[in-house]
């Protein structure tokens, strides 16, 4: 687990992309999203990995 990493407004909140670098993605625990509670951390990155790869998927 670790605190900080790259700030949610910098990325879109439904690909994980990131708005000024168009084709790169952040996902997981790089993001700086905080699960206070057990749990939570597993399930933001399951979340953010699962859009991420939605949006990749409608690329082709």
């Amino acid at each position: 687990m670790t605190l900080g990493g790259v700030d949610t407004n910098e990325l879109s909140s439904r690909t994980m992309e990131a708005r000024k670098v168009p084709g790169l993605y952040f996902i997981g625990e790089v993001m700086d999203v905080t699960g206070w509670l057990g749990g939570y951390n597993f399930q933001w990155a399951w979340a953010s990995a699962w859009a991420c790869a939605q949006a990749l998927a409608e690329q082709k």
